[in-house]
């Protein structure tokens, strides 16, 4: 019995997202429209565009994926970081610092996310400053390693280094 449950389940999925629409973003119309990669995209483009309530539904739905593939899991945490964004701002949401820190920014700082280390050592930056340094540094330490790889990371780099810099003048 359970072999045929289980074929009956894998149909219904592959018949769903078969009549799901294609992803309209730039290089993802071989996936769904609801594919946790396009989601995240469509958040980014609502993002860009000012629109942060579109954003945050979108980066929501990727956060709250069941059962992502491996090499999605670092989507996850990049909404995840951006949802703490939206929320620390108040951006599309009012303003909740602490959510965006406990809920968002830690939980993906924990799990390796160099961004949202980046942003915790600037949320404790007033309150904390010595918190806030050993963010700093393990942003730095990310951020550097990704520099290796992407030229764009130097800049970032540069911009800790100075931060840290600050907090440990202080």
């Amino acid at each position: 019995m359970r072999p045929v449950i289980s074929i009956l389940l894998v149909s219904l999925a592959i018949a769903s997202s078969a009549n799901a629409d294609p992803c309209q973003e730039p290089k993802l119309e071989s996936v769904a429209s609801d594919h946790p990669e396009c989601r995240f995209y469509k958040g980014t483009r609502h993002f860009r565009e000012t629109e942060y309530s579109a954003a945050l539904q979108e980066w929501l739905a990727v956060v709250g994926t069941k059962d992502l593939p491996k090499e999605l899991e670092y989507l996850r945490l990049s909404a995840q970081n951006n949802v703490g964004y939206l929320y620390y701002m108040g951006l599309g949401v009012q303003k909740n610092s602490e959510l965006a820190i406990q809920q968002y920014w830690l939980p993906a700082e924990e799990a390796g996310h160099e961004e949202a280390a980046y942003h915790l050592c600037h949320a404790y930056a007033d309150a904390n400053p010595k918190l806030a340094l050993g963010y700093c540094r393990e942003a730095l330490r990310r951020y550097r390693k990704l520099s290796e790889a992407d030229e764009n990371g130097g800049e970032v780099v540069a911009q800790l280094r100075r931060y840290i810099s600050r907090l440990e003048a202080r």
